[in-house]
C-alpha cells in the first residue's frame, strides 16, 4: 500500500508479528520517546539560554558603542566631563549594574558611581573586578563578555578596549597616544536567571506531558488487536505528519525511497508558486524533475544519493522577480527497514538578502558622507582661488584670443568640479522633504509633458495607464517629479533607436505602485546589484548620482524602489509609495 504521509505503511507480514515482538517494539518505542523528549528538552533549554546570552551580549555591546559614539562627538577639552556624564546617563537603567572606564592598571577614569573616579577598580570589598580578573580577561578591540561574581550575585560583564576617537579643537580625530583604556559594563543577571528557571520548569512540564501522552498512546496501541493497531498507528502517524507539515513555517517536500514526491506542505506550495493539487493527482507519486524547478530538482536528485543535503542556497525566478531559497534535507531511516524516504526543507531568504543589500548600500552612503565632509572644505577653497585667478588673467587678454578662451575653459571646469562636490555633499546629507497630499496621476501627467519633445526626438512612444480614481498620497511633489523625470530620461537614453516607455500606476492595500518600463538595451546582470550605488553608471557620461539620489528620495518618503532587467529586453523600475507612511510628516527626514 502506497503512503502519502511522512511514515511508511505497515505490510501484512508486519501486522501479523507475534505478541512478543509487539511488546519489544512498544518498549523500544518508549525508550526512543523518552530519549527524544529528553534530547529535545535539553536542546530547547540550550537554545533558549544561548539566545538570552546573545541578547545580553548584544545589548552590552550596543551600550558600549553608544558610549564611544557619545564621547566621539565631543572635543578633547571636555572629554572627562562628557565621559563621566555619559557613563552616569547610560548606567541609569534598571538592568545596568555598573559602567567603568579604566586604565590597564585598573585606575578608574569614569564610573557610574562618581565617587569611585580616581580609585582602583575593586578596592572596596570585591564589588567589581580585581586587577587579577582584569588581567585574566585581557580586553581587546573585539567586544567580549564574562559572568562575574559580585556582592553575592552574578553579573554579565561586557568589556573591550575603549575607542572614542576624540576630536581636537580643529574637529579632526586625534591619534591615540599611550595604552588604550578599558571599558567594563555589568548587566544584571537576575532577569536572565529567573527566565531560565521558568523555561526549565515549562520545558520539564511540557516534556513530562509529551512523555506521558506518548506512553499512554503506546500502551493503548499495544492493547489493541495487532492488525487494527497497525492500521490505527498508520492513521495517527499520518495525522501527526499532517499537523507537523501544516505548522511548519518552512516549506516541506517529502520523497519516498525511490525519490518520488509523496507530500508538499502549504508553505512549500506557496514558496514555489504552485496550487494545491487534488488528492492523488498532480505531483503525488511523480519525479521531482516533472514538478519542481530545475535547480530544486537537481538538489532532490542529489538527496536521493546522499544521506544529508547540506544547507544550499538557490535562486528561483517567478516572472521578473528573483527568489532566494535555502534548501537542506536528509534521509528518514527506520532501523533494519533502511531508508523510508527523504525530507527536504525550504526557507525563503529573499527578504534577508534584500535587507543585507540595503545595509551594504547604507554603509557605502555613510562612507561617501564621511569622504564628502572631509574633502569638500579642502577642495572648495583652492577651487575658489583658481577660479578667481583664471577670471583675472582672462580679463587681461584680448576678447576672442586663444588665451582668453583657455582662461574661460578653466573657469567652466572649476565650476563643474564645484558642482560635483555639491552633488556629493547633497547625497551624503538627509533628504529634506515637504510632503503634502498630492494626486500622483496628475503629477505624472505633468512630468510626461516635460519630456514630450525629448521622447519625440528619440522616436519613443510614451504610454501611461492608471485608474481614473486613485487615493492621494503625502509626498513632496518637487522631489517626486525629480524621481519620475530621472527614471524617464534614463529610459529615453536607453532607447537610442526608438521604442516604448510605459508607465502604470495602480493601488495596493497600503501603497501606490508605479512601474516605469522601457524597451531599451537593458542592464547587465553584474550591474544590477550596484545600480543605486553612488558614482556607478553604465553610460559614457554623467556623474552616476542620479539613481542614488532617486533611491534616497524614495527612502525619505518611506517608500521603496527596485529594478529588474534582461539585457536587450529593457528595464522595469518599480516604486512603492505608502498611503499613510512616513511621507505624511511635514519636513520629514530620511
Amino acid at each position: 500500500m502506497q503512503t502519502t504521509g511522512l511514515f511508511s505503511s505497515s505490510s501484512p507480514q508486519q501486522a501479523n508479528v507475534g505478541g512478543g515482538s509487539s511488546l519489544i517494539g512498544t518498549l523500544g518505542a518508549a525508550l526512543v520517546l523518552v530519549f527524544g523528549v529528553v534530547l529535545l528538552t535539553g536542546l530547547s533549554l540550550d537554545r533558549t539560554q544561548t539566545a538570552m546570552v546573545r541578547f545580553l551580549a548584544e545589548k552590552g555591546v550596543a551600550l558600549v558603542t553608544a558610549l564611544e559614539s557619545g564621547v566621539r562627538s565631543g572635543t578633547r577639552s571636555r572629554t572627562g566631563i562628557r565621559l563621566q556624564y555619559l557613563v552616569e546617563e547610560l548606567a541609569d537603567r534598571p538592568d545596568v549594574r555598573f559602567i567603568a572606564v579604566t586604565m590597564p592598571d585598573g585606575t578608574i577614569l569614569a564610573h557610574s558611581n562618581p565617587a569611585r573616579v580616581g580609585e582602583v577598580l575593586n578596592t572596596r570589598g570585591g564589588r567589581e573586578l580585581g586587577a587579577e580578573t582584569i588581567a585574566a580577561l585581557r580586553p581587546s578591540e573585539t567586544p567580549s563578555w564574562a559572568i562575574i561574581d559580585m556582592e553575592g550575585s552574578r553579573a554579565f560583564v561586557v568589556f573591550k578596549t575603549f575607542h572614542p576617537k576624540i576630536k581636537g579643537e580643529g574637529r579632526q580625530d586625534e591619534p591615540t597616544v599611550g595604552p588604550l583604556p578599558y571599558v567594563f559594563l555589568g548587566l544584571d543577571l537576575a532577569p536572565l536567571e529567573v527566565a531560565q528557571a521558568q523555561n526549565r520548569e515549562r520545558a520539564v512540564l511540557l516534556g513530562a506531558g509529551v512523555l506521558l501522552a506518548g506512553m499512554l498512546a503506546l500502551l493503548g496501541l499495544h492493547a489493541v488487536e495487532r492488525v487494527r493497531s497497525s492500521r490505527r498507528g498508520q492513521r495517527v502517524a499520518e495525522a501527526l505528519a499532517e499537523e507537523l507539515a501544516v505548522a511548519l513555517p518552512d516549506g516541506l517536500v517529502v520523497f519516498d525511497a525511490k525519490g518520488r514526491i509523496t507530500r508538499m506542505n502549504k508553505a512549500a506550495l506557496t514558496l514555489l508558486g504552485m496550487e494545491a493539487p487534488a488528492k492523488g493527482k498532480a505531483f503525488l507519486g511523480r519525479k521531482p524533475a516533472e514538478v519542481l524547478p530545475s535547480a530544486l530538482a537537481e538538489l532532490a536528485a542529489k538527496l536521493l544519493q546522499e544521506p544529508v543535503l547540506p544547507d544550499t542556497e538557490i535562486i528561483l525566478r517567478h516572472g521578473e522577480e528573483q527568489q532566494y531559497i535555502s534548501v537542506r534535507g536528509g534521509h528518514v531511516n527506520e532501523g533494519y527497514e533502511g531508508r523510508l524516504g527523504s525530507l527536504m526543507f525550504l526557507r525563503d531568504l529573499t527578504e534577508v538578502r534584500r535587507l543585507e543589500a540595503e545595509v551594504r548600500r547604507r554603509e557605502k552612503l555613510a562612507a561617501v558622507g564621511n569622504l564628502a565632509a572631509g574633502v569638500a572644505h579642502e577642495l572648495r577653497n583652492p577651487l575658489s582661488s583658481i577660479k578667481g585667478y583664471a577670471t583675472y588673467f582672462g580679463g587681461r587678454f584680448p576678447e576672442g584670443s586663444a588665451d582668453r578662451e583657455a582662461a574661460q575653459v578653466m573657469v567652466k571646469e572649476v565650476e563643474r568640479l564645484n558642482r560635483a562636490i555639491g552633488d556629493l555633499i547633497g547625497l551624503s546629507r538627509p533628504t529634506d522633504i515637504r510632503p503634502r497630499m498630492t494626486g500622483m496621476r496628475r503629477l505624472i501627467g505633468d512630468t510626461l509633458r516635460l519630456i514630450g519633445q525629448d521622447a519625440a526626438n528619440h522616436k519613443v512612444a510614451i504610454r501611461f495607464d492608471a485608474p481614473e480614481v486613485l487615493p492621494d498620497v503625502a509626498i513632496d511633489p518637487d522631489r517626486m517629479r525629480q524621481v519620475i523625470l530621472n527614471l524617464c530620461l534614463n529610459g529615453l537614453e536607453a532607447m537610442p533607436d526608438g521604442g516604448e516607455l510605459f508607465l502604470s500606476l495602480h493601488p495596493e492595500p497600503d501603497a501606490l505602485r508605479l512601474e516605469i518600463r522601457d524597451t531599451g538595451v537593458g542592464i547587465a546582470p553584474d550591474a544590477l546589484p550596484h545600480i543605486f550605488d553612488p558614482y556607478f553608471t553604465t553610460k559614457g557620461q554623467g556623474t552616476g548620482l542620479g539613481l542614488a539620489t532617486v533611491h534616497k528620495i524614495m527612502e525619505a518618503h518611506g517608500g521603496s524602489i527596485s529594478v529588474t532587467s534582461e539585457p536587450g529586453q529593457g528595464a522595469v523600475f518599480r516604486l512603492l509609495l505608502p498611503l499613510g507612511g512616513e511621507g505624511g510628516k511635514v519636513h520629514g527626514h530620511e
